[in-house]
């Protein structure tokens, strides 16, 4: 067999990656696989970008998609421009024209996974995304083959690198979170426009791609109940030191009882829990099941070479399944892999403990005030801690909370917000031991 030819859809950091990955390392890849990958074609609207890549003259570059879809002998499409438009439309055309697909978008695969899958399926064609979630860390390859005979109770963990790093900035230097956000810009780990990353939609639009290979959940990143860190200030990271805890943004998954619970928010952990020790841009994540116990993958998760790494064995992948005659087929097998049947539970059910923090006017009565709401709502607090005030300003009052139902803790907090002894909406943790 000859040499399996591919075709590259955008050329920002990672795309370009890929490219000098497999020119840089064909011939370390071609010595451990025995399969040699030729680039044929790149494309990038951005003119720059395309005359950026140094390649020989029988290279195609072109700021047409449908270009390098035409290509008649190109076996492998990778898709990296990212978002829903027009990137699903050139990989159900790349699908169409019997191309087999890498893509490394979560976005896209969150939302839109029936009908990439379903015709993928038809057309006996592979989809590989193991750079979609947690960068270098082989994640989405392990639940589809490593966990493959286990049931899957919880999946939880650090999805998101420019959270991370941009909470690890916070915790060990005490800035805030405007100029954490600023650090993390310059060093190219955040986006110019970081919404995506801060509000907690990126961790969501993974959890829904780990959920899908998991449990078989059919859910989208808009079914996640989601938070970003937006509201998190130095002095909560401090607070939460104190008591022995460390904050982290988590993407939660849990098989329960009363439904699949699916969230994304800030949450306070121990300070001795492994992922407290997961600093900068690093993911992590936990995996438990029925016969695996508890398992914890590790690794860089963001920036452009563990990401490009990703998406090279994702092509590696296809190439052995070619060069060896095997039948290849996308994952999820059949359009109805998720039956949509599975319960989910609803954020108001959940029962954690609570880390709250109050703004309020120095004044006798203000904590009465406060536990007497919480009390009426079923909270019972654990512990208590007024900060000392500084002229001018509010008092923070810290209070950790024993387990307390959701939908208590938000009738609570909308009872006591509009007390005219507390300035500032209350901030609002989840705990989780």
């Amino acid at each position: 067999m000859g040499a399996v030819k591919i075709g590259i859809i955008g050329l920002g950091t990672i795309g370009k990656g890929v490219y000098e990955a497999i020119v840089n390392n064909g011939g370390l890849i071609e010595q451990r696989t025995g399969v040699s990958l030729i680039v044929k074609a790149v494309c990038d609207k951005d003119k720059s970008a395309l005359n950026a890549i140094k390649g020989p003259a029988e290279l195609i570059k072109t700021v047409s998609a449908d270009d390098v879809l035409g290509e008649k002998d190109i076996d492998v499409i990778v898709e990296l421009i990212g978002g829903i438009d027009p990137a699903k439309d050139i990989i159900l055309k790349a699908i169409g024209a019997n191309k087999h697909v890498v893509t490394a978008n979560k976005a896209l695969l969150s939302s839109e996974w029936k009908a990439i899958f379903s015709a993928a399926g038809k057309k006996g064609v592979v989809v590989n995304f193991e750079a979609a979630v947690g960068g270098a860390i082989p994640i989405i390859r392990t639940l589809k083959m490593s966990f493959v005979a286990d049931n899957i109770r919880t999946i939880y963990g650090i999805l998101n690198g420019t959270t991370n790093f941009m909470l690890t900035e916070m915790s060990e230097k005490g800035c805030s979170f405007d100029d954490a956000l600023k650090v993390a810009q310059k060093k190219g780990i955040a986006e110019s426009d970081p919404a995506l990353d801060v509000s907690g939609a990126d961790s969501a639009h993974k959890l829904a791609i780990l959920s899908l290979l998991g449990f078989g959940a059919d859910v989208s990143g808009d079914d996640i109940y989601t938070e970003g860190i937006t509201a998190i200030g130095s002095e909560d990271i401090v607070n939460a030191s104190k008591w022995g805890y460390s904050i982290k943004l988590l993407a939660i998954a849990k098989n329960t009882p009363e439904g699949l619970e699916l969230r994304v928010h800030p949450t306070l952990i121990r300070s001795s829990h492994l992922l407290s020790s997961v600093k900068g841009a690093d993911n992590a994540i936990f995996v438990k099941g029925d016969l695996i116990g508890e398992s914890l993958l590790f690794g860089k998760g963001a920036g452009s070479k563990p990401t490009s790494s990703s998406v090279v064995a994702d092509i590696v992948e296809i190439a052995g399944k070619i060069k060896s005659g095997l039948s290849c087929c996308a994952l999820p097998p059949e359009p109805d892999y998720a039956s949509g049947k599975i319960k989910k539970k609803k954020i108001e059910e959940l029962v954690i403990p609570y880390y709250l923090r109050f703004s309020a006017i120095d004044r006798p009565g203000v904590l009465a005030s406060i536990s007497s709401v919480l009390a009426k709502n079923n909270i019972s607090i654990a512990n208590v801690a007024q900060e000392e005030r500084k002229e001018g300003e509010t008092v923070p009052v810290i209070i950790l909370t024993h387990q307390a139902k959701e939908g208590d803790m938000r009738k609570a907090i909308a009872k006591i917000d509009p007390l005219d002894c507390i300035k500032g909406a209350t901030v609002v943790i989840r705990i989780e031991e």
